[in-house]
């Protein structure tokens, strides 16, 4: 899990010797793939668009033109003046065996229809798979701020290209960007350490293929993380429930015992929508479970208010 760093830093020089990368696409596409999450690219939107455009516009020109062949079919299987010919128009239109024969045979229209027809088989897969590709894409995310930040961040300080390629990731272009891989939808706890603590938790160990650091760039372990906020949760709902209890259990006063239902069913109801990416119905009922278990739980010691 890669963040950048802006200050100056104090990691551990390894004494392995970390594997050398010449200036350039080399190290650029070296920091890319040295931790999954850092696997971004330009979605080139704007491009796209255009390219769909353009196929449309080619697929709608074919269209009219046959569509004109069409017409002059028309006319000629409605004329009366020659008999033949308008048989053979009917028959072209019905059978695709006699229609291919006589393109192969030289005719003039069957031909110049052959050939649209052709045209427009490559135009419309052209079309579709663009179509389909595009859609593909529109379904992969984009990177996340920390991600773009730590990848714009290094490309803004290091430059490694030049020519146009300098402006890859450059003012408006970092948005237009696509991820590969995305972490799941994370809770506000595991951003905030991700975001503002993460520097502690950075690898003391390098790795084989690249340095500890990419010029400010430090990665920490996700599975690290995960452990953290795994113990603080489980910490902050048993001490909401410990808490809970045994403050009412030394509370004889009605009035008190009410305020302090409110509060912590209050804080129970904080914790969840502040430490977690839990929906507003799961608050609720967890909530409610929680209100309910401290009024059981009252109720069972003879001390309901009011009693």
């Amino acid at each position: 899990m890669p963040t950048l760093n802006h200050t100056n830093n104090d990691i551990e020089k390894s004494a392995e010797r970390t594997k050398q990368y010449l200036e350039g696409f080399p190290s650029l596409s070296s920091l890319l793939c040295s931790d999954s999450d850092l696997q971004v690219y330009r979605r080139f939107n704007r491009l796209a668009s255009r390219n769909l455009l353009y196929l449309q516009a080619e697929i709608l020109d074919i269209e009219a033109r046959l569509e004109e062949h069409d017409a002059e079919d028309v006319e000629i299987a409605n004329s009366e003046n020659d008999a033949t010919e308008s048989m053979e128009v009917k028959l072209n239109a019905r059978c695709w065996e006699v229609f291919k024969e006589k393109a192969k045979s030289g005719d003039r229209k069957a031909q110049e229809r052959m050939d649209l027809i052709r045209e427009l088989r490559e135009r419309m897969a052209e079309y579709q798979d663009a179509l389909i590709r595009q859609s593909a894409l529109m379904n992969l995310e984009t990177p996340g701020p920390r991600v773009r930040g730590a990848i714009t961040g290094w490309f803004e300080l290091k430059k490694p290209l030049v020519g146009r390629s300098r402006n890859m990731f450059s003012d408006a272009a970092q948005y237009d960007t696509v991820a590969l891989r995305t972490p799941p939808d994370q809770d506000r706890l595991t951003r905030f350490l991700q975001n503002s603590l993460g520097y502690f938790f950075r690898h003391r160990k390098t790795k084989k293929e690249y340095p500890l650091d990419w010029d400010g760039m430090y990665y920490f372990p996700e599975t690290t993380i995960r452990h953290i906020v795994s113990f603080t949760s489980v910490f902050i709902a048993a001490a909401l429930l410990v808490g809970a209890i045994t403050s009412l259990y030394f509370v004889q006063k009605p009035s008190s015992m009410i305020g302090l239902l409110a509060a912590f069913t209050t804080l129970f109801a904080g914790s969840i929508g502040l430490l977690t990416n839990a929906r507003k119905v799961d608050i609720y009922a967890a909530t409610a479970a929680y209100a309910a278990v401290l009024v059981v739980f009252v109720g069972n010691l003879g001390m309901s208010p009011g009693g």
